[in-house]
């Protein structure tokens, strides 16, 4: 049984998944050909309550997906699957967790993959969600577009002008960066576990790893990485509540503590109030989501381990501690 871990966001806690079509290393002893860069697609985004949206097709209808950097696996709602007529593949399941539940549903196949930017992606299957997503545009979104279509490629998430575009990896050239000119700040200690990508920061003067998640609307942090700062359940007892649910239905409350700082490589957050939610192990100790990247221009390279932000000035390179 395949799994599929569920990013968490707040209110509207998005699923996760992320991959795609694995670029292959240039055979050329050429290094100014093996580093240039190649788009392979390129599409608009549009921007809902934070969250970003996509537009895709497959078997020539539209679909709409929610751009989720945290998610290991692209996945369709099972209104989706159904409008689309989709057949399953009863030899493989997909497991997800959710804050509150673990739900277990066949994939489905997709007989034409999936088209993003006019470039099809042949995925033969996708996960299938027993939940709803947010509305977009009058309706509710079809899915998530995750890791095995997105971090297969090297991303450009221009979010002030509103495209996203992914190029053929550069796995030949770990130092280069991001094909634009404005000035942008390199992330440090850059890592992967499975199809996620995570960036070192500092909570209460503890260190720790956290997923970058385009799914999650609000930054959030472990129980585990909570306990680890000396933060134990009777110090949360106190602090308010907000219902949230991920990959599944149920929704459960989760606390909102406010902690003295919290740094993500040069950037400094005073007093931030996060969310204490449960995370599989997979996840990190923290998700790094939407009020991190809203109004940037990220660069995110899974092959190289690097990602590059730009700063907002003058707010500082973190969202604004609320």
């Amino acid at each position: 049984m395949r799994q599929a871990l569920a990013a968490f966001a707040l209110v509207v806690f998005a699923l996760i998944v992320l991959a795609g079509c694995a670029g292959s290393k240039p055979e050329t002893k050429d290094a100014a050909w093996a580093c240039r860069l190649t788009p392979v697609a390129e599409m608009p985004v549009q921007t809902d309550g934070r969250m970003l949206f996509v537009q895709a097709t497959t078997l020539g209808v539209p679909v709409t997906l929610l751009v989720d950097t945290g998610a290991e696996r692209t996945l369709l709602t099972e209104a989706a699957v159904e409008r689309l007529h989709l057949p399953r593949d009863y030899q493989h399941a997909t497991r997800t967790y959710g804050i509150g539940s673990t739900t277990a549903t066949w994939d489905a196949t997709l007989p034409d993959g999936l088209t993003l930017g006019g470039k099809r992606f042949p995925l033969a299957t996708v996960a299938v969600g027993h939940f709803s997503l947010m509305p977009v545009t009058g309706h509710a979104a079809d899915g998530l577009l995750g890791a095995d279509v997105l971090l297969a490629s090297d991303i450009d998430l221009d979010l002030p002008n509103h495209r996203l575009t992914l190029y053929r990896t550069r796995d030949a050239c770990p130092e280069a960066g991001p094909p634009w000119l404005e000035h942008s700040i390199g992330l440090a200690g850059i890592a992967t576990r499975g199809n996620r990508l995570l960036v070192p920061f500092e909570l209460d003067g503890v260190g720790g790893m956290g997923v970058l998640d385009t799914g999650a609307q609000l930054s959030s942090i472990s129980i585990n990485m909570a306990q680890r700062i000396g933060l134990e359940e009777a110090g949360l007892a106190g602090d308010g509540t907000v219902m949230a649910h991920g990959a599944a239905p149920d929704q459960v409350a989760v606390h909102i503590h406010r902690f003295r700082e919290l740094r993500v490589g040069p950037a400094l957050m005073q007093e931030p109030m996060l969310p204490v939610v449960p995370m599989t192990t997979s996840m990190g100790d923290a998700l790094l989501g939407a009020d991190f990247l809203q109004g940037r221009r990220i660069w995110l390279s899974f092959a190289t381990q690097t990602v590059f932000v730009t700063p907002l000035e003058p707010r500082p390179l973190i969202a604004d501690a609320r």
